[in-house]
């Protein structure tokens, strides 16, 4: 059963559930801004709906950072209650590749900050404007 599926009346039911469907969130939102907006497309048809769409991703990258955070969190805890081992495709040791990821979890929580920023500066400059 899909995570995505597996929930109460198709809910997300999980955690990668949820990613995934951000995800596929991500891409509808690529598909339908392949085109300039243009008088006619509903949601999509001028300035100001670059302007609220702008203001989703603004909430969207200010709630990416505790996802890493708390990812983070969770594979340190997860390594204190039991014995980390990794497979053969590397050599190094379970609690340096668990210190990588963290590691990785935390940049990428920094830079969602500063993308966050970039959206939100991207935002308020098209406030000023209209057609």
């Amino acid at each position: 059963m899909s995570p995505v599926a597996g929930g109460v009346n198709g809910q997300v039911s999980t955690p990668a559930g949820a990613a995934e469907g951000a995800a596929e969130a991500l891409r509808t939102l690529n598909h339908l801004t392949l085109a300039a907006p243009s008088p006619g497309v509903p949601g999509w048809e001028d300035v100001g709906d670059i302007y609220r769409v702008l203001g989703e991703l603004r909430v969207l990258t200010d709630r990416l950072p505790q996802a890493c955070d708390q990812l983070a969190a969770g594979l340190q805890r997860l390594g204190d209650r039991a014995d980390w081992y990794t497979d053969d495709g590397t050599n190094e040791h379970p609690d340096a590749v668990v210190a990588d990821a963290v590691e990785g979890l935390q940049v990428a929580g920094c830079i969602a900050d500063d993308i966050g920023r970039s959206i939100q500066q991207a935002h308020c400059s098209i406030a000023h404007l209209y057609q």
